[in-house]
């Protein structure tokens, strides 16, 4: 069969989506707990779908669909069985995220719209059963067919970082002194040691570190301290006594205590043989920045800090690592000779030219096939 000819049968019985959107959002690991009549047809879409091989844990099968809207857009459908428990995930772009589950589990909670959810699933069981029907009879040309017109705006691939780079400027470090950055990382000293260490010492440097990221603030160390989350709770505390400080440094670590940039950048207070010293690391790459200019204020202080990260973010700023094309990026750096990840911009942020060169300078993970049930 040919393509187009393909492309008629695929979109011809093809979901809407206006349908999609709207179903109910799941944030993180919520699950929706649909009602009874929508379970029961989860469990027919379960079946459809077993006529094909697993893909994965639980049981996992996962096939891409096109849904009709103002343009024709792709969205992933998987099922998936845990603990005696049916799944069913509906996912699009990153605001397109749906779970659902036919029984309770830890993370579930229930969607009281009923009529709506049960109509919406009655269209999508029956726009699977034939789906699933027409793959079985050309699995091959239904592999074919998603590897040839999957939109990129779907897929996952990596670039190296300096050919990203010398497509779309990377100016998130504009204002700081990155050669700099690079020799404190590459020639990493001794961090500056303390005898001792009090919450009036560590509030000093903290302010620094702070100040350096988010401008100058007013008033004394105290009064900086205590106007952030950090120092809430500081008037609980002898600012001069050691024993105090690491009473506080206790009570506060579960709940991002040293933090300059909240959950982001910590100016940890390390304490090993005897001697005290700060640590300052971060695993977000969207904080990178604020993580240098921390770094940076500090030594402009005379004060030398243990270095988190440092091989990782060493391959980030050389430009010698890459970067993971995909829809869902985040704020977390990877693993590996993977330091970020950033989606594939659109039309209306840069040239399209420099979308295709980098559509073309990446290499793009193979889409899982989908076969039939041995």
């Amino acid at each position: 069969m040919k393509f187009n000819e393909q492309k008629k049968l695929y979109r011809q019985n093809a979901m809407i989506q206006s349908d999609i959107r709207s179903l109910p959002d799941s944030r993180g690991l919520d699950v929706i707990l649909v009602p009874d009549e929508c379970a029961e047809i989860i469990c027919h879409i379960h079946k459809a779908m077993e006529r094909l091989a697993p893909m994965g844990d639980d049981c996992r099968r996962s096939l891409w669909f096109e849904v009709k809207g103002k343009r024709w857009e792709w969205y992933r459908l998987s099922v998936s069985t845990y603990k005696n428990r049916h799944y069913l995930y509906i996912t699009g772009d990153p605001h397109d995220h749906h779970i659902f589950c036919d029984k309770e589990d830890c993370n579930s909670h229930r969607w009281f719209f009923e009529d709506m959810l049960i109509g919406i699933f009655s269209k999508i069981e029956k726009y699977v059963v034939g789906l699933v029907d027409n793959i079985l009879s050309a699995p091959e040309q239904h592999n074919a067919y998603v590897e040839k017109y999957l939109s990129y705006y779907r897929r996952e691939g990596l670039i190296k970082r300096s050919i990203l780079n010398s497509l779309i400027a990377d100016n998130r470090y504009d204002g700081i002194d990155i050669p700099r950055v690079i020799n404190i990382y590459e020639n990493q000293v001794e961090p500056t040691q303390f005898s001792e260490m009090t919450l009036r010492r560590y509030m000093h440097y903290w302010r620094i570190s702070y100040e350096a990221v988010y401008g100058k603030m007013s008033g004394d160390d105290i009064e900086v301290f205590r106007r952030s989350s950090k120092g809430y709770e500081i008037k609980e505390y002898n600012l001069d006594s050691e024993n105090d400080f690491r009473r506080w440094k206790t009570d506060v670590s579960p709940y991002h205590g040293f933090d300059v940039v909240y959950a982001r950048v910590p100016l940890y207070p390390e304490f090993t043989n005897g001697q005290w010293h700060f640590y300052i690391g971060t695993h977000s790459y969207w904080n990178l920045d604020d993580c240098f200019k921390a770094i940076l204020g500090l030594s402009d202080a005379g004060i030398s800090v243990e270095l988190g990260e440092v091989e990782h973010i060493l391959g980030i700023l050389n430009e010698t690592d890459y970067v993971e094309i995909t829809p869902y990026a985040y704020r977390y750096m990877q693993g590996d000779d993977i330091g970020s990840q950033t989606r594939l911009p659109y039309a209306d942020e840069v040239d399209k030219d420099v979308i295709r060169k980098i559509i073309a300078n990446t290499k793009w993970n193979k889409i899982e096939s989908v076969s039939p049930l041995a």
